[in-house]
């Protein structure tokens, strides 16, 4: 009888231990997206940046931005209609302990402005986002 009980037993553990725990309400924000498209608002000027691979991974209320040349950049933010709000950035350096991000220049390269952002979500699809800041509209894609 225990022979038989075992792997029904087996399984609603696993089942239990893969449940999450920390809900998210974020509904198509979370996942890993990969910025594609870059829009200069000023001049009308788009760039195609695939090739600098930068990536931002959404779970629960945490953001992850990193590219390929730099150290990831982590973010708690806010996502309310509309509006995404980035703030409390920190610098993952691995080889010695994070650091609090004071420097707004530091983001630049990720199409931020400063260090609490709040972006237009003009698109957010299954598949597909789009977010304005002051100067640019940058275009993403699921993976």
């Amino acid at each position: 009888m225990l022979k038989k009980l075992m792997p029904l037993l087996l399984v609603s553990m696993l089942l239990y231990a893969c449940s999450d725990f920390e809900k998210s309400d974020n509904g198509e924000l979370d996942g890993l997206w990969q910025l594609t498209t870059v829009d200069t608002l000023a001049t009308g000027h788009s760039a195609d940046v695939r090739g600098l691979g930068i990536f931002w991974a959404v779970q629960a209320d945490l953001l992850e931005i990193r590219d390929a040349e730099y150290a990831n950049v982590f973010f708690r933010f806010l996502h309310e209609g509309n509006s995404l709000t980035l703030y409390s950035p920190v610098a993952d350096s691995r080889p010695s302990s994070d650091r609090i991000v004071a420097d707004e220049q530091e983001l630049y390269r990720f199409g931020l402005n400063n260090l609490t952002d709040t972006l237009q979500v003009l698109e957010l699809k299954k598949n597909k986002m789009t977010l304005q800041s002051e100067r640019l509209r940058m275009h993403f894609r699921k993976y």
